[in-house]
């Protein structure tokens, strides 16, 4: 305590004993500066090693998701490659049966352009031989 505090106290009616009391029980329940700093110093200790083992820790996870990441490529690479098998499949397959199709198309279109030919030719046939007839009755 201070002297001045000392003095008031007695001023207002403490007596010595009372006041040396009171000020050995703030002594030993008030903080000085050094013990604000070795506190200070203690949770900048404790402050600095709650972040070295959060850094640690975030490494770790960093380390464990980047392992993870990559585990996850490797599985979209190779379903890629097998999609790709599977496509190029699908499209050969496809393309066989198109061509295929074509083919019959053709054939049919073909025979068709033939069946076609002989009816032009059947139907120049009997009109000929109709314009022969009509010419023998009527000119005859």
């Amino acid at each position: 305590m201070s002297a001045s505090a000392i003095l008031k106290l007695q001023a207002a009616g403490f007596s010595t004993e009372q006041v040396t009391a009171l000020a050995e029980l703030i002594d030993s329940q008030a903080a000085t500066k050094a013990d604000l700093e070795a506190a200070k110093h203690e949770l900048g200790a404790q402050i600095g090693g709650v972040k070295s083992e959060l850094g640690a820790r975030i490494d770790s996870v960093k380390s464990e998701l980047g392992a993870r990441i990559d585990s996850v490529k490797s599985d979209l690479e190779a379903a890629k490659h097998e999609l790709g098998g599977r496509i190029d499949s699908l499209e050969h397959s496809l393309g066989s049966k198109i061509d295929a199709v074509d083919h019959r198309l053709d054939m049919k279109i073909t025979r068709l352009d033939g069946e076609f030919a002989l009816v032009k030719w059947m139907l120049g046939f009997t009109l000929a031989f109709e314009v022969a007839l009509f010419y023998k009755l009527f000119l005859h």
